[in-house]
């Protein structure tokens, strides 16, 4: 029987809309095997798995950090949100940073892995984003878009379910936008069961 325990640091969308069924997958396999998670930024949490306060961390591409194995896990594609009964998006044909650029946009916080992706997007058309809004918290930005306040640039796994994506329409961006979901651990970690189980 796999036991014993360990911490994986993660952003909170994978948090929310990745890992549930996947803990409780593990959970029923290993009852015995004790997995915590914690939240946090890309630059958060590899700082705690170099530092050996995090076994395992689960973060968006670029990450960087000292004598560290990067696993690949998924891409994920980036949509535009914007309130079902608004129609801003339907006069584009193409969800462009030149078309985005202009209207008000609610974003990510400053700093996080998403929002410098989202940055880097618009800044490869030769534009920066002054966005309206601010959040850390993906629910936090769901709930100002579906209010009609602005559109925003959130993973497709927050509104993969209908549930998630009720009051919303959504859409793919031109070109599309993909982020990279990787494990982070330090090379010199022993591969013990429970980690082997939960990176599997």
């Amino acid at each position: 029987e796999v036991t014993g325990s360990l911490t994986l640091g993660t952003g909170a969308t994978a948090c929310i809309h990745l890992l549930p069924p996947l803990l409780q997958q593990l959970r029923e396999k290993h009852p015995l095997l004790r997995v915590g998670v914690t939240t946090g930024n890309t630059m958060d949490i590899v700082r705690g798995v170099e530092e050996n306060r995090l076994d395992l961390g689960l973060v968006t591409l670029p990450a960087s950090g000292r004598a560290l194995d990067i696993m690949p896990v998924m891409d994920e594609e980036f949509v535009y949100v914007i309130a079902s009964e608004q129609s801003q998006s339907e006069a584009f044909s193409a969800l462009t940073p030149q078309a985005l650029h202009a209207l008000p946009l609610i974003a990510f916080e400053s700093g996080s892995g998403t929002r410098t992706l989202i940055d880097m997007w618009f800044h490869t058309s030769g534009l920066q984003i002054s966005p309206v809004m601010q959040f850390g918290s993906i629910e936090a930005i769901k709930r100002m878009v579906r209010a009609g306040l602005g559109y925003s640039i959130i993973p497709r796994m927050a509104v993969e379910h209908p549930a998630d994506r009720e009051g919303l329409n959504v859409r793919s961006l031109t070109p599309i936008l993909h982020k990279q979901i990787r494990i982070v651990m330090r090379q010199d970690k022993i591969l013990s069961k429970g980690i082997s189980e939960v990176i599997r």
